[in-house]
């Protein structure tokens, strides 16, 4: 389905900015831009990560972000967020056009935007989709949208290695965090690099001096690596901020979408099928065939 038989059965239109990566959404006479460059309207900002393009929008005071999400950003940059903040579960109004806030799990602030009058909900990365509500239109990811990415965390082995005070390798900005509290609810004394410890400071995660240390992946030398994806060298131990495969269809039925676009992650043939024989109308960034300044 393209943008505009989106339009024509959902009542919005989806565009492209310029082939910016990501969407934006008309609505009620609004632009909604979803992890992607300044425009016209609102930025949407799902979480922290710097792929999600929060940073190109510090200075738009436009940009709606959790405070969590621009405290993340003001320490990764050292720069001030100009936006609107809020609480992750709060209701806002802006624009004409009621907001409603849910948590997604993916790392501190991560955040979906569900536009009720519309019935489109915005995930951004879900690690978590318990707390998403029903919706008529998901627009959401598929980083693991292929059957061969069945995954479960592996904790048990992340405390065992955390023990022998091992390195451990993690991405600074989300995963380090909630690694940090699993060794802090475990009652492990850790140490971080200090990009790391920055972000677990602003957040009021507490960060030892000794025992095991959390590493970017650049910076690991010697230990094991947290990720689900494959390519690394280092020895693995499972821990993923996304849901895997069989987590993205359970989403959906969660939600009971009628229809899925995927604005990040590449969704497989084989998912793009198996949401056909769920009678999932499902659409991709290759769908979203109109481009606006």
């Amino acid at each position: 389905m393209n943008s505009l038989e989106i339009a024509e059965n959902y009542g919005f239109l989806v565009y492209r900015k310029n082939s910016f990566p990501h969407i934006s959404l008309r609505f009620g006479g609004s632009d909604f831009h979803i992890d992607t460059k300044p425009g016209e309207g609102l930025n949407l900002i799902t979480h922290a990560h710097s792929d999600h393009y929060g940073h190109l929008n510090l200075q738009n005071p436009n940009a709606l972000a959790s405070v969590e999400t621009a405290k993340i950003l003001e320490t990764i940059t050292g720069k001030k967020f100009s936006g609107k903040t809020f609480k992750v579960g709060d209701t806002l109004k802006l624009n004409g056009v009621k907001i409603e806030t849910f948590p997604t799990g993916h790392m501190h602030g991560a955040t979906a935007f569900y536009l009720r009058e519309a019935d489109v909900l915005i995930t951004g990365d879900v690690k978590d989709w318990k707390k998403l509500p029903k919706c008529r239109v998901l627009i959401t990811e598929a980083t693991y949208g292929h059957p061969s990415f069945v995954f479960e965390d592996e904790i048990e082995k992340l405390i065992s290695v955390a023990k022998s005070k091992a390195t451990l390798g993690a991405y600074p900005v989300g995963k380090a965090q909630r690694v940090a509290e699993m060794l802090n609810r475990e009652g492990f004394e850790f140490t971080a690099e200090e990009k790391i410890r920055k972000i677990c400071s602003s957040l009021g995660i507490e960060v030892g001096d000794s025992g095991a240390r959390i590493v970017s992946p650049r910076n690991l030398s010697d230990g094991y690596i947290l990720t689900a994806q494959r390519y690394y060298r280092h020895p693995r131990i499972v821990i993923s901020d996304h849901m895997d495969y069989r987590g993205i269809i359970s989403m959906i039925e969660h939600c009971r979408a009628e229809h899925v676009i995927f604005y990040h992650g590449r969704a497989s043939e084989k998912l793009r099928k198996k949401l056909a024989e769920m009678a999932v109308g499902c659409s991709t960034l290759r769908d979203v065939d109109i481009t606006l300044p």
